[in-house]
């Protein structure tokens, strides 16, 4: 996992050449396109955010967006338990109808492991099929401190430790509409390892709002729990 073969937009960001992220996926409905993006984390499952698949029963996704991309129908949903559609717990897997066959376009991500830790600073990756113009595909965007990320004033107390924040204090960079359920990935030795997952955020990349993401590694045990 983590090893893109090829890899030698979001707001802000610039166009990723295909392979380079072979475990991005965008889900579709069957009556319209793209409404959120998602991670591939093995050959039948899925990983993307809860409160884009709340109501939803008929989904498919595919990875990428070139000649080879694959389409596959999901056959199960499961939102965490925990998640009522709020900001906490915003984590969902998704099962494939029939598995994918890897690729050097299509291979699956690695996850944070549980008792893994990212510190402020940490440099890392978002990439979706979302909004480039409102102030993406791939961007580069910083842990932030969680003592500093701060909606406290907008949104009251809603910051917990299910959550990672990212982002530039001078904005510009960051995912938007579209974006929710992708992967932020750093690389850590060889290997790329999602740390979150694109949840929400104040608007697209303002300055002193870093987006907020579901943190992986609090979910650990869960996802392996349900994938089978």
């Amino acid at each position: 996992c983590g090893q893109p073969v090829l890899n030698n937009r979001i707001v802000g960001g610039v166009e990723a050449p295909s392979g380079s992220w072979p475990w991005q996926v965008s889900l579709h409905t069957f009556t319209s396109g793209h409404f959120c993006g998602g991670s591939l984390i093995n050959d039948q499952w899925v990983m993307t955010a809860a409160h884009c698949v709340q109501g939803t029963h008929h989904v498919k996704h595919q990875e990428g967006s070139n000649p080879n991309e694959v389409v596959r129908t999901v056959s199960r949903i499961i939102s965490h338990p925990d998640y009522y559609f709020g900001p906490d717990n915003d984590i969902a897997i998704l099962k494939l109808f029939t598995p994918v066959n890897f690729t050097s376009y299509i291979s699956p991500v690695c996850l944070a492991a549980s008792n893994s830790t990212f510190y402020s600073g940490v440099k890392s990756w978002v990439t979706g099929w979302g909004e480039t113009g409102y102030y993406g595909e791939l961007k580069r965007t910083p842990t932030y401190d969680q003592r500093i990320c701060d909606y406290s004033e907008i949104a009251g107390d809603i910051i917990s430790d299910n959550m990672i924040c990212a982002g530039f204090r001078e904005g510009g960079k960051g995912p938007c509409f579209g974006d929710s359920g992708g992967p932020l990935v750093s690389k850590q030795g060889d290997r790329w390892i999602q740390a979150g997952i694109v949840s929400f955020g104040i608007g697209c990349a303002k300055p002193f709002f870093p987006a907020v993401y579901a943190r992986v590694s609090q979910y650990n045990n869960w996802i392996n729990t349900n994938c089978v």
